[in-house]
């Protein structure tokens, strides 16, 4: 098998973008079976519960606020008839963002009977998600996938990189 060239990885961060959101749409789902399951038997422990929901939103902001400091202005720079989208996007990670906040509150708040108001709020959030995530891999995946960013080839950039930590 030949080594991968710098340009065979840049041709993959479009691709590589799509595999962090559906990472991040797996982590969302098993966070809204914890809430369910929390609501439904308190077979869940809230503490458990909520370092979970800690670990998925603090992961979700840093890729959202590696996308804004990294890959919207390399894109915007390199295809300037993006920055519509690219400023949508942006608005839609401040509102993802603020839901976030909400969110955490709330299970904070688990034994005070807010159970049913976590479910909501992951609800409205995964709705958010995969708009934002459709709308966001259909406009920008090809222009990533086409960006050229030297400093890149070396390692991949933190909005690829969302993960939990243990």
């Amino acid at each position: 098998m030949d080594t991968p060239t710098p340009a065979d990885r840049l041709t993959a961060f479009g691709n590589q973008l799509i595999i962090v959101h559906d990472w991040l749409r797996e982590e969302l789902a098993t966070l809204r079976e914890d809430a369910a399951a929390y609501l439904a038997s308190r077979s869940a422990r809230a503490p458990e519960l909520s370092a979970h929901c800690l670990a998925f939103c603090s992961a979700l902001e840093r890729h959202h606020s590696g996308e804004d400091a990294t890959a919207f202005p390399a894109l915007a720079e390199q295809f300037p008839q993006l920055r519509p989208v690219l400023e949508e996007l942006t608005r839609d990670h401040r509102i993802v963002s603020d839901t976030l906040r909400r969110l955490q509150r709330l299970v904070d708040g688990l034994g005070d009977d807010r159970t049913r108001d976590v479910q909501a709020e992951l609800d409205g959030l995964a709705a958010l998600m995969e708009s934002h995530f459709t709308y966001e891999e259909r406009k920008i995946a090809a222009a990533l996938n086409a960006l050229d960013v030297p400093e890149w080839s070396d390692a991949p950039p933190a909005f690829l990189l969302a993960r939990l930590k243990p």
